[in-house]
């Protein structure tokens, strides 16, 4: 005698679940042999032998659930499945709830050495990105120190002549006004005043950010210094860096960002006082 003989010699026909568990214990099986055998967790077998289908999923997999139970146990799963949907339909939808993950089959989850290879795959990459970036940065800042060397002392007069003032070029006049970023093309910057960020993101052409006049030490990272563009005032600023490599940690202080339109190899004028006439053998000059 078969699942389905003994279900039916007992007389009108039981619920689904009864009837999984009757063929169940027909052929000898345990709740933890039909779940090792269909992958299905043990606790929905439970639920489901019990006929407590409010703490099932969602119908859906609640009929699967059904079907493979009966294809285990030599059952018409289609049979079952149509008198499953009928008992949820009179006690209410199955209950649909977010359950946490339980693998039916531990050899299907990833072994944890795979995982840890992975991770430390990942952390090799990054460090080797960081050290090429490091590498290529390196050239532009030495080229950058070279151009910043002090011009050698003029040659200091004999004694007796006058010294020749050097001839100065014009400087650029004082420029009032706030210091203002904006891009000719999409480029990242990020802004920041010591510890505090005031603006990390992308700025795309016609965004332009203010740097707050109350900003101690402002600086300036951007990802193409040729397509930002900086403004004191009314007064252009020359890019900051090569135009497609990123420039770091750039003074935003309206002082230092005049400074580089400076012509190169000329210096200010010297501070302090008008020198006195120097006087010789013929009297004052």
């Amino acid at each position: 005698m078969n699942g389905e003989d003994e279900i039916s010699a007992n007389g009108p026909v039981p619920p689904v679940g009864e009837q999984l568990r009757i063929a169940r214990e027909a052929q000898g099986l345990s709740v933890e042999e039909m779940a090792a055998a269909t992958s299905i967790p043990l606790r929905h077998l439970r639920t489901i032998e019990a006929c407590q289908y409010e703490g099932l999923p969602a119908a859906t997999y609640s009929v699967g659930f059904i079907k493979t139970l009966a294809r285990r146990l030599n059952l018409d799963g289609a049979e079952l499945a149509t008198q499953f949907r009928a008992e949820i339909g009179r006690t209410g939808p199955a209950h649909i709830q977010t359950l946490p993950y339980e693998p039916a089959d531990p050899r299907r989850t990833p072994p944890v050495g795979l995982a840890i290879l992975a991770l430390v795959a990942a952390i090799i990459v990054a460090l080797g990105y960081l050290y090429w970036r490091g590498s290529a940065e390196q050239p532009s800042q030495i080229a950058a120190a070279a151009s910043d060397a002090p011009a050698p002392s003029a040659q200091s007069p004999a004694p007796g002549q006058l010294p020749i003032p050097a001839p100065t070029a014009a400087t650029p006049a004082a420029t009032d006004g706030p210091v203002v970023i904006s891009a000719t093309q999409d480029v990242w910057i990020k802004v920041s005043d010591g510890d505090k960020t005031l603006f990390l993101g992308v700025q795309h052409p016609g965004d332009r950010f203010q740097v707050p006049a109350d900003a101690t030490a402002p600086l300036l990272t951007t990802g193409r210094p040729g397509a930002t563009s900086i403004m004191v005032g009314q007064t252009a600023i020359p890019p900051v860096g090569d135009p497609d490599r990123m420039a770091k940690n750039i003074s935003l202080k309206a002082p230092d960002l005049l400074a580089r339109i400076a012509p190169a190899g000329t210096t200010p004028p010297p501070a302090g006082p008008t020198p006195t006439p120097v006087e010789n053998a013929a009297g004052p000059v």
